[in-house]
């Protein structure tokens, strides 16, 4: 009673009677030194599976001793079927040290009794036999992964709390994972997040660390912990002293058997390095890679693109993020962080089930442009939009606003949005021509066009404007020119994309990254009305057998530009767009002029219309115009 009066500002009242009683259910344990009384427990059982510490108390001269703990062990011991050991302590007290040498952690907050108002911190500790679900987690055969504070409050924590690389940590909420591997805690994690502001967040990632398996600390812990900063880089040690604290997480996760510890915080994985696997069998890796080392389902159905296919190029799925893609398609014109531009790829890379992160490659393995694309509620969402420099790096970026419309389509989506942090100029200013607007810049898809959002489109100009910027929507029934132009198979194949065999692919390259084209002609269609609509009748190449003939319509595009003009000027302004030579063109001019036709959009047909066909359809709809 003594002890108790000395520190009943801290303890508050308890009458008597409540210590006799204490006493008499054997709930109330002395502590004493050298046979001299200097601190007491006090607990009660207020429901089966639960020990309440109602007063700790120990005198100022016996602080330190470890008489605490050995009370409180006590009565641990004296409750065995117990499972769950609890204390309520004000915050404004500043213990919270004691209560972590008690190895309890803090799991709540409630209002306390205080006139001017005060908040509680709710400390447990889980004691006794494991409940049923503890031990079917750690007797699980899957994989069990402890994961650290900065995982844990990435996942739980809410937008409104700024955590720039979250990304990569929300790896950890796919569904593919439940089935692979089991989800813990350190004890540690509890102390971190009772210091979390604000308040309100604190108590949110509280309530979702619920779902998580919290580990048990076990007496040995402090020894282990010493043992792996003493392994770790004296330097580091020095420079970061909350490795000491990253130690006691990582030497929870390795005496409750764990095979790794998520952890971002990259001083650790540096200190760690590759030693703690093969002393103590944990290893410790960022979200990125312990996803990896899963198995994920099959990924999503590759899209192919036969236009970028056509001139030699294929996607490549990328596993891991390396040195030489970061600085490929690091934006070094806005300054960006290497650091900050790995986390980006790693957000990607660390949902594999539901994210694909590709390359595109030639056949020299050379990397052209990177991709990381994801569907979410009918969108396809693009995280990474990055093309490389070079001369065509203008060019593809007009083309990869076409393969995202494509790839969307193909799946049914109705809506691209691009979520790239970091929209290069050049992509932007390509984005913004092919219809992309709003922020974050997006556009809606739709294979043919709604008839109100049509219903004022009705010149040639608002038609080509509108199909430009709504590909791959055409808008039939207006007053658009439509002209039938034959073209050699082996032009075709190089201007249209056309394939008559799959093998044949472009030589040139660039070509296939264009989106608009030179048809070079003799002048002789003249009186063209532009824009208008240019249908392909592919012919037969000169001197060829007829065998090899092709003789269908193949495509069709549309001519935003027709023009008569002098040869050499022709092939100093467009020799680039088109795919004849200078002595092809000249042989096609008439006394020194000849036609340009630029063209854009060209949409092959999924299947050619042969000849007979063709003349067939021109017949029922009264087209008696020549082909020429």
């Amino acid at each position: 009673m003594v002890l108790h009066r000395a520190h009943r500002s801290t303890l508050g009242h308890l009458p008597f009677a409540a210590f006799e009683e204490a006493g008499r259910r054997q709930q109330l344990l002395l502590g004493s030194i050298d046979g001299q009384v200097c601190g007491y427990v006090l607990y009660s059982t207020p429901r089966q599976s639960t020990v309440k510490l109602v007063h700790v108390c120990v005198g100022d001269k016996a602080r330190g001793s470890g008489v605490a703990r050995a009370m409180v062990d006590f009565a641990v011991a004296q409750n065995p079927d117990r499972g769950l050991l609890t204390a309520h302590c004000r915050v404004d007290y500043n213990i919270d040290g004691f209560w972590r040498s008690l190895d309890m952690t803090p799991t709540g907050e409630r209002p306390g009794r205080a006139a001017r108002g005060s908040t509680l911190t709710i400390w447990a500790r889980r004691i006794g036999q494991m409940d049923l679900l503890e031990a079917a987690i750690f007797a699980s055969t899957r994989p069990l992964a402890v994961i650290d504070t900065n995982v844990v409050i990435d996942l739980y924590s809410s937008t409104d709390l700024s955590r720039p690389d979250r990304k990569e940590s929300l790896g950890l909420t796919e569904d593919w994972l439940v089935d692979l591997v089991e989800l813990a805690v350190s004890p540690e994690v509890a102390f971190e997040v009772n210091s979390l502001e604000p308040a309100e967040e604190r108590l949110r990632v509280r309530a979702g660390m619920n779902a998580l398996t919290p580990t048990r600390r076990a007496s040995n812990m402090r020894g282990i912990a010493d043992a792996l900063v003493d392994g770790m880089p004296k330097q580091l040690v020095a420079r970061d002293p909350s490795l000491r604290n990253d130690a006691r997480h990582l030497a929870d996760a390795i005496l409750a058997g764990a095979d790794y510890f998520v952890t971002r915080d990259d001083t650790l994985l540096k200190a760690t390095g590759g030693w703690v696997p093969d002393a103590y069998g944990t290893a410790v890796v960022r979200p990125v890679e312990f996803l990896r080392r899963l198995i994920p389902p099959a990924a999503p159905t590759p899209f192919r693109s036969g236009q970028l296919e056509s001139v030699g190029l294929e996607w490549t799925p990328v596993s891991a993020s390396t040195r030489e893609l970061e600085d490929l398609f690091l934006d070094r014109d806005t300054h960006e962080k290497g650091t900050q531009f790995r986390k980006q790829l790693q957000a990607a890379l660390a949902r594999p089930a539901t994210v694909r992160l590709e390359v595109l490659t030639d056949d020299q393995r050379r990397a052209w442009a990177l991709l990381a694309t994801e569907v979410t509620d009918g969108t396809l969402l693009v995280s990474t939009l990055r093309v490389g420099g070079g001369p065509l790096g203008a060019t593809i970026s007009f083309q990869m606003t076409r393969y995202l419309r494509d790839l969307a389509l193909s799946q049914g989506l109705s809506r691209v949005e691009i979520d790239e942090p970091i929209i290069a100029p050049v992509m932007r200013a390509a984005l913004e021509t092919d219809g992309f607007s709003g922020h974050p810049l997006h556009a809606l898809l739709a294979d043919v066009p709604d008839a109100a959002d049509i219903a004022d489109v009705q010149s040639a100009e608002e038609v080509a404007d509108y199909e430009r910027r709504n590909w791959p929507q055409i808008v039939l029934g207006r007053p658009v020119p439509v002209r039938v132009v034959p073209i050699q198979p082996r032009y075709a194949r190089e201007l249209l994309g056309f394939n008559e065999t799959v093998l044949r692919t472009r030589e040139r390259r660039a070509l296939g990254f264009s989106r608009e084209f030179v048809y070079f002609a003799a002048p002789m269609m003249r009186d063209w009305d532009v824009p208008a609509r240019v249908v392909w009748y592919v012919t037969k190449d000169h001197g060829a057998p007829e065998a090899q003939a092709v003789r269908a319509v193949v495509a069709h595009s549309r001519v935003v530009g027709a023009s008569v003009m002098d040869v050499d000027d022709a092939i100093e302004r467009y020799r680039s767009l088109g795919v004849l030579k200078e002595r092809e063109i000249s042989e096609q001019s008439k006394r020194g002029k000849v036609l340009v036709l630029r063209f854009e959009d060209t949409h092959l047909l999924s299947a050619p219309v042969s000849q007979r066909t063709f003349y067939r359809l021109l017949r029922e709809n009264n087209v008696t115009t020549s082909l020429l």
